[in-house]
């Protein structure tokens, strides 16, 4: 029924005017018949791989911060075990989260970089806690000590934008 084709994995086939067309003007092949075709070049990673180097880039001179360390932040964790309550942090700069790793297949080269994100330690939890995971600013003055209200999340551009896209959604409904 869903009959794929070999060359629906290829970066050369494209769509002209609603039809799959090899931009090589090649006959397309069923992924059954793995027929050779000298153009297939798979979006996809296709094992195994030769690989003829790592660019390891985890390190002090190819991690980039956004943030200084060491200002002073609030904080507000999402966790429900934090009860919406704001803390007194420091911005550690940008940590590592996890890795995004790429293959260069010209060159063969595997990339691995780091997927980084804002670590702020709170002194009061004794732990990281990640952007990603709180709602926080850095303290420019003693008036942004006050907590992070539910006001000031729903006042996030992002948070505005997923509020109007939802109304406007149900307004079409």
């Amino acid at each position: 029924m869903n009959e794929l084709k070999k060359c629906e994995r290829c970066r050369n086939s494209r769509f002209i005017y609603l039809e799959r067309k090899c931009k090589f003007e090649m006959p397309q092949f069923p992924i059954e018949d793995e027929g050779e075709c000298e153009h297939y070049d798979s979006w996809f990673i296709e094992y195994p791989l030769t690989i003829d180097g790592i660019d390891n880039c985890f390190n002090k001179e190819r991690v980039r911060s956004l943030y200084d360390c060491g200002k002073l932040v609030r904080i507000s964790p999402c966790g429900e075990e934090y009860k919406g309550k704001t803390y007194l942090g420091i911005l550690l700069g940008d940590l590592p989260i996890g890795a995004h790793i790429s293959f260069n297949r010209e060159s063969k080269i595997l990339k691995v970089s780091p997927h980084t994100n804002p670590g702020i330690f709170v002194p009061e939890l004794k732990k990281i806690i990640y952007g990603c995971e709180s709602w926080w600013g850095e303290i420019e003055n003693p008036e942004d000590l006050k907590d992070i209200t539910s006001e000031d999340i729903e006042n996030t551009w992002y948070v505005r934008l997923i509020r109007d896209m939802a109304e406007k959604e149900e307004q079409n409904d």
